[in-house]
């Protein structure tokens, strides 16, 4: 199944705002994928996201494009920032009581395992690349299908792996890499404000090689609920 027919049929099946984003990280210059300029205006992993869902945008970020530094560097693009590594940002922001407390939580967000040059995007129906990772921006109700498509062959659970910080770069693409099983995340302070994530959306990270099982899915379940 190519990767247009699986995006339109996400789109169909499930009402999705927008595209699913196809994200994959590439270790040299030369990994990038031919046609693919640099992204236009530096910002942050969260916005090229959205702008890959919402406007379409195809390219590629290095560590120049990337403002947000703590999501560049869990996705391996360049050094974790001190006050991200230790926490000690997050505990001046007010999102710990204590010192301690941020630093056991960022010493728990996933993070990749090897460096990378860049992260590259595009809407998934027109990705010329196999992706690391597919990212879906959904409703509870559109997640919760996702959720049920994915167990519909095998059963077992859904991850739900977050802690409120670096959601759609950690969360949704770094674990679900390294893991290679999706994961679902509620967004975080910066993806809600910098990016326009809406209150009533969530974050999916899918490996690709499930969407097909997802989508075959998907279709049973418009049979059988309507």
């Amino acid at each position: 199944m190519s990767h247009e027919m699986i995006a339109k049929e996400l789109q169909g099946l499930l009402g999705l705002k927008g595209s699913p984003v196809a994200v994959k990280l590439v270790k040299t210059e030369a990994d990038v994928p031919d046609g693919y300029p640099k992204v236009p205006e530096k910002s942050r992993h969260c916005q090229f996201v959205q702008d890959a869902r919402l406007k379409g945008m195809k390219g590629y970020a290095t560590r120049t494009e990337h403002l947000c530094k703590g999501g560049a560097g869990v996705m391996g693009i360049e050094p974790l920032p001190e006050a991200v590594a230790t926490g000690s940002m997050y505990h001046n922001l007010g999102n710990f009581r204590t010192a301690e407390g941020a630093l056991e939580t960022v010493a728990a967000i996933p993070k990749c395992a090897g460096d990378h040059y860049a992260s590259v995007y595009s809407p998934l129906e027109s990705a010329e690349f196999e992706p690391d990772v597919v990212v879906i921006v959904a409703t509870p109700r559109q997640a919760l299908r996702l959720s049920q498509a994915y167990l519909y062959t095998d059963g077992g659970r859904f991850s739900c792996d977050y802690a409120g910080i670096q959601s759609i770069c950690a969360d949704a693409v770094v674990a679900v890499k390294e893991r290679g099983v999706p994961n679902l995340t509620l967004g975080c302070n910066g993806s809600r404000k910098n990016s326009g994530i809406a209150e009533d959306e969530v974050i999916l990270g899918i490996p690709p090689r499930n969407l097909p099982a997802i989508v075959e899915a998907l279709k049973v379940f418009a049979e059988k609920w309507g």
